[in-house]
């Protein structure tokens, strides 16, 4: 037996569907092994980070993962890094119910996977005592292969490994690997991925950019701040570096004046705000001190009274808004699992049948999807309203109106069960001293509202005040919003940046967005007042022919409800690139065959550029990150995965280069040739009408990552080309070329 040892990073790196073979090239994933143990860490794990010791049979094929469980590898992973940082709470761990627990001195047994596993399968683990709150995953049981803790603890003669020498010279060597991977490589493979759109890369200063922008984009520039204005615009557009450029404009303007300004860029990320910031950096323009670039969520941590003196006793889930909601989408997501299989019949028979058929459904995005309803309506609804588990609270609840953008709730009965699981999860998150971004905002709120913060905000408060990614931000998050600005007696004057075709909720869970019933585009008009609205129509990342293709993709949409200001118009919408080479349809037998047709094209255009390999669909994502795997194994390319948005930093900076990831991940960033692959049968009979919108604006958003060249590969297997695709091989947007027929 070799045991392997990890960390809660690694596991979840893991559970995002990255192959095991893809990990060597992984830019955030480190491997090493001794005689006795094998490591496997992450780019931000110190000596002192918990570690988890998985012992398994040594040469078994499957090395996550439990060999019957080989399927379901990421629920695995995921359910064991979920119990990790659980076990971290001082006091002794409480687990949902549904994960079936059992105690016995410091072992815990419970289900290795919320469902789909027919053997009963359970996790027999330790917690070892000490600061670190190490676990060992010692071993499964079955329901054919029983043992109850006290056997097991009588049985087991296996002695836990000897890990701190290891441990100290795993975590230098990996210190030593990543600090390699971000020097400086020979300039024949250097790549740089520009994480903002028409980013400063060309080291061009502030009046050089002034130069060089559209009309519609120094339109913005020029426009006047006695307004509100909303900035939309198609990816490649240049939105960001507007609202950039507008921010530096402002301030200098009112330089030359003398009047003093404060101005406030704020993003959903810390990832978008250090971009931002970098951007404003590089222009040559020295200190901009009266520029201040946030996550929102810091903002509220930095200027809230209880989080300023850290008086909350609480730690935040996440780090900022973006990473905060994926947490929560966790907790939620196996709070509803526990419910349904637990309580749920006591309450199906009073509850609409609405809200009945989706607690009823077992399919997987319907589950996520009513837990991003759930999210929207604990934090943006119940938690916004200061509505706290107790006594007359729930009638509290049930007054509130309702708008059209919350969670439709039809019945007083459908109210109940959603303020049960509200209960249910403020306690599973006070047992363990957690608090999430939304119920931080909701007390920044409240903040904002006190006649304290309408004296202080004349001084701390911001003149004016940028938005990127605004789509982004919940209907809480935009009512904070308002707050900001200092000056009480008018509208506050807000600048918001967005990309109408991209959906809030299919940020954080993809294909399962279709079945969300509650939104995230609260008006804020009333708020606002007058509002202006500038749109971008010119794109100046890809040549005007990847253009064409992108306008038949966008109007192959089916119509969508998205309000009055989410369309865009894109007849007016032009290129400013030069020609380039006609988009390319390669159709091949199978998939084995596409992935010869892949490699052929990294062979082909690697030393051109930037490359990358844009996947449509994510549940094809492991097979692509194999894929990964195999192209770096060959030596000759430098190839880096991207499972996640966090994974974008640690690309490093090379001017040639094979990048791999989800097409959902790859936004913002851009290529001089793209691959597009991973699109599975989008034909009429194939999937929903929601379904095939999603997957469509999910190719949208692969071919507006290249600036050159676009290449899209479809097999037999997963149905052929879709008609979206035959039709602009029949408009002569794109020209049909035969793959491999292996």
């Amino acid at each position: 037996m070799k045991p392997l040892v990890l960390t809660v990073r690694a596991l979840r790196e893991l559970a995002t569907g990255l192959s095991p073979e893809a990990i060597s090239a992984s830019s955030v994933l480190f491997e090493m092994s001794t005689s006795e143990i094998d490591f496997l860490i992450a780019a931000e794990d110190s000596e002192n980070a918990q570690r988890i010791i998985l012992m398994r049979e040594q040469n078994i094929k499957e090395r996550y993962a439990p060999e019957h469980l080989s399927d379901l590898r990421r629920d695995v992973l995921s359910r064991m890094a979920s119990f990790a940082e659980r076990a971290r709470t001082p006091g002794s761990i409480s687990l949902p119910r549904g994960w079936h627990q059992y105690k016995h001195n410091n072992y815990i047994s419970f289900f290795v996977v919320p469902k789909n596993d027919t053997q009963a399968s359970r996790w027999i683990a330790e917690i070892l005592p000490g600061e670190g709150v190490d676990i060992v995953f010692w071993t499964t049981t079955t329901s054919d292969r029983r043992a109850t803790l006290e056997e097991f603890e009588a049985s087991n003669r296996l002695p836990i490994p000897s890990l701190d020498d290891g441990w100290d010279r795993v975590i230098s060597s990996a210190r030593e690997y990543f600090a390699q991977a971000r020097r400086s490589e020979p300039s024949d493979v250097e790549m740089y991925l520009p994480a903002l759109d028409q980013s400063t890369t060309k080291g061009w200063s502030y009046e050089q950019w002034l130069e060089a922008v559209s009309n519609d984009q120094r339109a913005f520039i020029m426009a006047s701040t006695d307004k509100s204005i909303r900035l939309r615009g198609p990816a490649g557009s240049g939105k960001t570096l507007a609202l950039t450029l507008k921010a530096i404009r402002e301030v200098l303007r009112l330089r030359e004046t003398g009047d003093g300004i404060r101005v406030l860029v704020v993003t959903h990320s810390w990832a978008l705000a250090a971009q931002i910031a970098d951007s404003i950096d590089s222009m040559g323009l020295g200190l901009l001190n009266e520029i201040d670039v946030f996550p929102l969520l810091e903002i509220a941590q930095t200027t809230s009274p209880r989080y300023v003196h850290g008086d909350s006793g609480f730690s935040l889930i996440g780090e900022d808004s973006y990473s905060g909601k994926r947490a929560q989408l966790d907790e939620i997501t196996e709070l509803l699992d526990d419910f349904i299989s637990r309580d749920w019949i006591t309450y199906r028979g009073r509850v609409s049948e609405t809200l009945r058929l989706r607690f009823d459904s077992e399919d997987n995005d319907d589950r996520l999807a009513l837990a991003w309803d759930l999210l929207i309506e604990f934090g943006s609804v119940i938690g916004a309203s200061s509505i706290f588990p107790g006594v007359g609270s729930e009638l509290r609840y049930f007054q509130l109106p309702r708008a059209s953008w919350m969670l439709p709730l039809s019945t007083r009965e459908d109210m109940q069960v959603v303020f049960l699981l509200y209960s249910r999860y403020m306690a599973s998150l006070d047992a363990r001293f957690l608090v999430t971004s939304d119920q931080v905002l909701a007390d920044f709120l409240k903040d904002l509202e006190k006649h304290e913060w309408n004296r202080a905000r004349r001084v701390q408060g911001y003149d004016l005040v940028f938005v990127d990614e605004f789509h982004l931000f919940s209907p809480l998050e935009r009512q904070v919003l308002h707050y900001l600005t200092r000056d009480v007696s008018t509208y506050p004057r807000i600048f918001m940046a967005f990309d109408p075709r991209q959906s809030p909720s299919e940020a954080f869970i993809g294909l399962a967005a279709d079945g969300t019933r509650s939104s995230s585009s609260a008006t804020t008009d009333r708020e606002l007042g007058d509002i202006a609205n500038f749109e971008l129509t010119t794109v100046h990342r890809f040549t005007p022919q990847i253009l064409d293709l992108i306008k038949h993709v966008h109007h192959e949409f089916p119509t969508l409800d998205l309000g009055r200001h989410w369309d865009i118009d894109f007849t007016t919408v032009e290129s400013a690139q030069d020609d380039g080479p006609v988009p390319r349809l390669i159709s091949a037998a199978s998939r084995p065959a596409e992935d010869i047709d892949i490699f052929r094209a990294v062979q082909e255009l690697y030393s051109s550029g930037r490359l990358a390999l844009a996947v449509v669909d994510t549940r094809q994502w492991r097979r692509f990150s194999e894929l990964a795997s195999h192209i770096g194994q060959s030596g000759k390319f430098h190839v880096s995965t991207i499972s996640g948005r966090s994974d974008i930093e640690g690309l490093g900076y090379r001017r040639r280069g094979l990048v791999v990831g989800p097409a959902e991940y790859l936004a913002g960033l851009q290529f001089d040739s793209v691959l597009v692959a991973g699109i599975p049968d989008l034909n009429v009979a194939a999937p929903t009408a929601n379904e095939r919108t999603r997957l469509l604006s999910l190719l949208y958003l692969a071919l507006s990552r290249a600036q050159r060249e676009v290449r899209v590969y479809v097999n037999e297997d997963d149905g052929g080309a879709p008609e979206v695709l035959i039709r602009a091989v029949a408009n002569g947007l794109m020209e049909p070329v035969k793959g491999s027929l292996v």
